[in-house]
């Protein structure tokens, strides 16, 4: 489940995923909480729930225009309610047309997949510390 099963004592929620496709990933703290492809629900700490409530992380456009959480938590406990209101778990369209920034590749196919190149860094491309500055520090007029 991710370096938070290995901790006890925490109160666990149920991640729906509203799209229902799954296939992504959410990242709190350096921990990536991952979604396999068609998979709509997951058991996550509820204080990552209640972040991800109040952050844009995984805010997506749809269809009929909004712009809403991706995800919603099933069952939410009375006091997980109260700091983050009642929470919609029904289903939605991603807008594909939209691009929201993070995931250009996924919905906007048309612009090409980008890639990563690693390039060789010569030795002009770091700066010489050790090299006369042009000064006359040290020299006699």
């Amino acid at each position: 489940m991710s370096e938070f099963q290995q901790s006890q004592g925490f109160d666990y929620v149920t991640l729906v995923d509203r799209a229902g496709k799954g296939g992504c990933e959410i990242i709190y703290d350096g921990v990536r909480i991952v979604f396999k492809p068609g998979q709509t629900e997951r058991p996550v700490p509820q204080f990552l729930a209640e972040w991800l409530m109040r952050v844009d992380q995984q805010k997506v456009h749809t269809t009929n225009g909004e712009y809403v959480q991706r995800f919603g938590v099933k069952n939410a406990p009375e006091e997980l309610t109260r700091l983050i209101g009642e929470s919609d778990c029904s289903p939605i369209t991603i807008d594909g047309s939209r691009v929201e920034g993070w995931d250009t590749d996924t919905y906007a196919p048309d612009r090409g997949a980008t890639r990563t190149v690693q390039l060789k860094r010569g030795p002009g491309d770091y700066a010489n510390d050790a090299a006369g500055m042009g000064s006359t520090f040290g020299k006699e007029r």
